[in-house]
């Protein structure tokens, strides 16, 4: 049984891997893990270009549902005061993220890549709105996928208590 912070980072970890074959598979090119240069590189995971321009990706991977079997509405991408843009400016890149939407119990996810400069837009500062309307504004690098490396351990419990668990559905 794994802990908490032990069930966290090991979700983490695995959505970094992840979000870099998504974003090759989504042609996104030069695309290089920023932790493997400088571990845990502060905001940005991946450098990676799309369309020939530079993007600092910060990846957030969570379970899809909250402890509650709520929806898990907006994902934190940042700590307010963080001084973001300063490492962006040292790449001249632009502040981007990759979401990620686990289900452990079912080894399923969705992904979504976006800037901040999209978000900002919206009002939301320090959090990525994560809501079916919401995600419809990103870009979608893979809905509803089955990834057997997935591990059920990963989970939070949330998906159990959620109204989609009781359907069989996983939408």
């Amino acid at each position: 049984m794994l802990t908490e912070r032990e069930r966290r980072m090991a979700l983490g970890l695995w959505g970094e891997s992840k979000a870099l074959t998504l974003l090759k598979r989504a042609g996104f090119s030069n695309v290089r893990d920023m932790n493997a240069e400088s571990f845990n590189h502060p905001f940005g995971d991946i450098y990676a270009e799309r369309d020939g321009e530079p993007h600092m990706i910060g990846v957030k991977t969570r379970n899809k549902y909250q402890v509650t079997g709520l929806l898990n509405s907006t994902y934190n991408v940042r700590k307010k005061g963080a001084d973001v843009r300063g490492i962006a400016g040292r790449h001249n890149a632009q502040l981007a993220w990759v979401t990620i939407q686990v289900i452990p119990e079912i080894q399923v996810i969705w992904s979504y890549f976006g800037t901040i400069a999209q978000i900002e837009d919206c009002g939301e500062r320090f959090s990525i709105p994560m809501s079916a309307s919401a995600t419809t504004r990103y870009v979608c690098l893979t809905n509803e996928e089955n990834d057997s490396a997935i591990n059920p351990e990963w989970s939070n419990g949330g998906y159990g208590r959620s109204r989609e668990a009781g359907t069989g559905s996983s939408r």
